[in-house]
């Protein structure tokens, strides 16, 4: 396993997972500025009733499993590394999600409950367990996508609009509130797809973004099959691919907890 020499923390197959999915995860958009709002074809509901329409259009949406291909580049694509993922979701909080290597070797079990993780890596026969606050210092990349499924799989629970930005044939473009931060978010202006997100910094300049597409059909078309997201500061780059979703599986609590074959060593994390 590589070292990060530089916080002293294994960089770990997590780290290359590129899960960083999706936040989420996927979750993002282009703000093109934020220029000023313009002309073009009106959508379907107001701009400022988006958030609570796609909230509203997600709400029967409880459960979720997803295997995906999941391609991840570090330090502007000196490195990557490309995994196998399965994912389990359960509203409000219940995440799990295994990494497998090309090989199909497990790399990873990760479990996250309400502001608890459990992180397995059976390499090491260890479980780093702690606070979600931990988890996001020791692994901050990965933590970010999965703070963003409220948004890509809620449908903007909690996300409050700020402005209109643009508003064209093809796209609407507004401006966002979520989590104390700043978004841009592009949508097809009649089925409320969307397309694209952006985050601002605190500096004023774009951080995390992310596009998707590939949406199916039927009740849970809004899902995208492919997604790309990129920090553009921190120089990663994940892309997924999602090659089968079930909506609303029958998921019980014990797919939320770990079973190591071995009685691994237990870390705290700190």
């Amino acid at each position: 396993m590589k070292f990060n020499f530089v916080t002293g923390i294994p960089a770990h197959p997590l780290r290359n997972l590129g899960m960083r999915l999706l936040a989420a995860s996927f979750a993002l958009l282009m703000l093109h500025g934020f220029s000023p709002e313009s002309g073009g074809a009106s959508p379907t509901v107001k701009p400022s009733e988006i958030p609570a329409v796609l909230t509203e259009k997600g709400r029967t949406l409880t459960a979720l499993k997803a295997v995906m291909n999941v391609k991840s580049s570090y330090d502007d694509g000196k490195s990557q590394q490309d995994i196998k993922g399965f994912l389990l979701y359960r509203r409000p909080d219940d995440f799990r999600f295994q990494g497998l290597g090309p090989g199909g070797n497990s790399l990873f079990e990760l479990v996250i409950k309400s502001a608890r993780f459990e992180l397995y890596i059976p390499a090491e026969s260890k479980i780093i367990r702690g606070p979600k606050t931990c988890f996001g210092r020791r692994f901050p990349d990965v933590a970010e996508i999965e703070g963003l499924i409220p948004m890509i799989l809620y449908q903007w629970r909690g996300v409050a609009f700020d402005k209109l930005v643009s508003s064209e044939a093809g796209n609407i473009t507004i401006r966002l509130k979520f989590e104390g931060r700043i978004w841009g978010a592009t949508l097809d202006p009649e089925k409320l797809l969307l397309k694209r997100l952006v985050r601002l910094g605190p500096d004023g300049r774009i951080d995390l973004t992310a596009e998707f597409g590939d949406f199916s059909s039927g009740d849970y078309g809004w899902l995208p099959r492919r997604f790309e997201v990129r920090s553009p500061t921190a120089g990663w780059r994940t892309i997924v691919r999602i090659t089968k979703f079930e909506t609303n599986p029958f998921l019980l609590e014990k797919h939320f907890k770990l079973e190591p074959v071995y009685s691994p060593k237990i870390e705290e994390c700190r």
